[in-house]
């Protein structure tokens, strides 16, 4: 498959996730960072005949099938990080139980901000990323908790909607990344966070997106870093635990 375009440490690809991983090689990732959808208006409202519970476990069919081609690109010292809400949480543990991978650890994303909620009951501050290890995949910081907060708002910094933060991403990464460069792969890029997140640290990294426009803008974003890391010498050692890099290199 033909990347959409390429950096020096960087190519993404304008594809289904399921079509791009079809070419990619068994073991070829070290970590796998994604955000995939969560289908939370993927089943019935459960006050007709319907009973919601199939839909969940209809949506964990998709689920599996992508984590399995997830976990077949990983090596065997490889991770998955996959961001997911309490909603989305039941398919994605049907899916673990379904390919005998179980989730070895669920972080706590504190927000430090209450989110929008609904008419009735309590306002979110928080959502969750769940964490598979190949077979000599691990945590290297035996001291690392599993609640972690990154600030974060309603504001998007790239405009995507599903946006996550650059530091939570970092902190994930290097959470699992082995000493030396290490590849890095996303299969629902969105706006690349990921992709910035692996940069900053000296790695490599590989995007796949279905939508063009935000593989557009993604490869703007990532050369951008790119320049930026040239332009200021061991610029990803001064990253802030909490910064957000803008396009401009700003606080934001």
């Amino acid at each position: 498959m033909t990347p959409y375009a390429t950096g020096k440490r960087w190519s993404i690809y304008n594809a289904d996730c399921l079509d791009w991983f079809a070419t990619v090689p068994e073991s070829t990732f070290d970590i796998v960072a994604t955000d995939s959808p969560y289908s939370i208006n993927t089943k019935s409202d459960g006050y007709g005949k319907l009973n919601p519970w199939a839909d969940h476990l209809n949506a964990a069919l998709w689920y599996t099938t992508w984590i399995r081609e997830a976990r077949r690109v990983l090596a065997p010292t490889g991770a998955l990080w996959a961001c997911l809400n309490w909603r989305s949480q039941v398919p994605f543990t049907k899916a673990a139980c379904d390919l005998r991978w179980s989730i070895e650890s669920m972080l706590v994303w504190d927000k430090d901000w209450i989110g929008p909620g609904g008419p009735s009951g309590l306002r979110p501050s928080y959502e969750l990323v769940a964490l598979w290890l190949r077979e000599r995949g691990q945590v290297h910081d035996r001291g690392l908790p599993d609640v972690q907060t990154f600030p974060w708002s309603a504001f998007k910094p790239s405009g995507h909607p599903a946006e996550k933060p650059v530091p939570l991403l970092r902190f994930c990464i290097n959470a699992v990344a082995h000493e030396g460069v290490r590849h890095v792969a996303d299969p629902f890029m969105g706006s690349a966070s990921t992709g910035e997140a692996a940069l900053l640290d000296g790695h490599t990294f590989t995007g796949c997106e279905i939508d063009e426009a935000w593989c557009e803008s993604s490869a703007k974003r990532l050369a951008e870093v790119e320049k930026l890391e040239s332009q200021v010498p061991m610029f990803k050692v001064r990253r802030a635990k909490g910064e957000q890099l803008s396009i401009a290199g700003s606080k934001g």
